[in-house]
């Protein structure tokens, strides 16, 4: 074996040393990105599931309203309709 060939197998493997590191540190990133990526997605969800019970507790007190909205229509009808038989 020639020294040229020593020297040439040494450059490859020591490129594919440094090619290795590049993709373990660019694993390292992906999985680090990932990670905070994860835990956005469960602030997220965890964001959402408060904004759906928040969203429910007001449309029952929307209803709620309306109900007595509705019962008091009905009441201020009855009281002018003894008004108009009143003023007959």
């Amino acid at each position: 074996m020639s020294i040229d060939f020593l020297n040439e197998l040494e450059d490859k493997v020591q490129a594919l040393i440094t090619a290795l590191d590049n993709v373990r540190k660019e694993n390292d990133q992906l999985r680090e990105e990932l990670h905070q990526n994860s835990n956005k997605i469960s602030d997220m969800e965890s964001e959402n599931d408060q904004l759906k019970a928040e969203l429910e507790m007001l449309k029952n007190d929307s209803q709620n309203q309306q109900n007595k909205l509705n019962i008091t229509a009905e009441r201020i009808q009855g009281l002018l309709a003894k008004l108009e038989m009143v003023q007959q």
